[in-house]
């Protein structure tokens, strides 16, 4: 049903618990096409220099699994900076970004100021393609503010399968997230934001949710090798 998981940490995250080769081994398991390697940003411990290790010498392609080069970036303040080290000459093929409980979002800073964060993070930074788990309980947003934005922007929203499983997500507010990316023709991407291997390329949580409605009106970018392609821009 989803062919390429692009939310996935590995032990570089302080939060990961599998390798770069582990994960590879786990998704080609599992019948996964491909996976983004989205390690939190440096405001959440990651070093710098995994960055650009993976961005110069990283290949696309290992053991027939296609490997995209990403972050999970944090969103900083709400003037929606970003904590995404960057280096010349390469760059990331997706950068995830959403609210996490530090900095100035340790707690809610309230729905507006939520939403404005995640609102300017997409104006200000184009690069940016998917917003993570917007449905985040202790980081409400206003969801008709942020899928007129993510439309306008092209930027994908998460149904994130590991915050459904840790109950971290308000399951009340996802149906309707759906029924505004559906008004709106907003991207959608089910991701598993996976830690360990019992997380990584499972999505059925998250397609649950989808299925009262058919996954056929939402436009699931990551649901295929050649879509994800696509919506990222880039070769095969």
């Amino acid at each position: 049903m989803i062919e390429c998981d692009m939310h996935i940490h590995s032990i570089r995250s302080t939060c990961g618990f599998h390798t770069l080769l582990e994960i590879v081994s786990i998704m080609r398991g599992k019948g996964q096409k491909g996976f983004a390697l989205t390690d939190h940003g440096p405001a959440l411990g990651t070093p710098q220099s995994h960055f650009s290790v993976m961005l110069r010498r990283m290949p696309l392609v290992i053991e027939g699994v296609r490997v995209f080069k990403g972050i999970e970036s944090s969103v900083m303040n709400a003037e929606g900076e970003l904590d995404i080290p960057l280096f010349e000459g390469t760059r990331y093929e997706v950068i995830l970004a959403g609210l996490h409980p530090h900095g100035t979002f340790t707690v809610s800073r309230g729905i507006e100021e939520n939403t404005r964060a995640l609102v300017n993070a997409m104006q200000k930074n184009p690069e940016i393609k998917c917003i993570t788990h917007p449905t985040f309980t202790n980081l409400p947003v206003d969801l008709d503010i942020l899928t007129d934005t993510a439309a306008a922007n092209n930027v994908a929203l998460e149904i994130n399968n590991s915050h459904l499983r840790t109950s971290k997500a308000n399951r009340e507010t996802i149906p309707r997230l759906l029924e505004l990316v559906i008004e709106k023709n907003a991207p959608l991407m089910i991701n598993s934001d996976g830690h360990m291997f019992t997380e990584m390329g499972e999505y059925a949580e998250a397609l649950a949710f989808l299925e009262p409605y058919g996954i056929d009106r939402f436009r699931v970018v990551n649901r295929t090798l050649e879509s994800t392609l696509e919506f990222l821009g880039l070769e095969k």
